[in-house]
């Protein structure tokens, strides 16, 4: 695994549409938003941007803590790079390009599986 480094919030970008919302809820639970301290966050550079793979709800939490920056690690996982950039077209498409656009997105878990997660298994890459 690579060493984590830190990144500006601001710059990091979705590569999902939606947050499910008792993902959101026991995320907030357990964060810290006085001291956030949470694993760090993988990302991989797609169009030359950091991008989230994952972790988004954390991020996302991070946001609402008034974090400036999330603590990434680049992504290792075998999921085809045509798939994430794939999603983060989507999210260019509807204007999600930064953590703090997920606002307005949170969504129940049914419809999270629905819109998100449907969608995502659709893609033929």
């Amino acid at each position: 695994m690579s060493e984590p480094f830190v990144v500006p919030l601001a710059e990091v970008r979705p590569s999902q549409l939606y947050l499910n919302a008792a993902k959101l809820a026991s995320v907030a639970a357990w964060f810290d938003f006085e001291g956030p301290n949470y694993d760090p966050l993988p990302v991989r550079k797609i169009g030359g941007e950091w991008t989230l793979t994952d972790g988004h709800t954390r991020a996302f939490v991070a946001h609402l803590a008034g974090a400036e920056e999330l603590r990434v690690v680049r992504d290792a996982d075998d999921i085809p790079m045509p798939v994430y950039e794939r999603c983060v077209s989507w999210c260019a498409d509807e204007d999600v390009t930064e953590v703090a656009d997920l606002a307005g997105r949170v969504v129940s878990e049914s419809t999270f599986e629905e819109r998100w997660v449907e969608r995502c298994r659709s893609l033929d890459v």
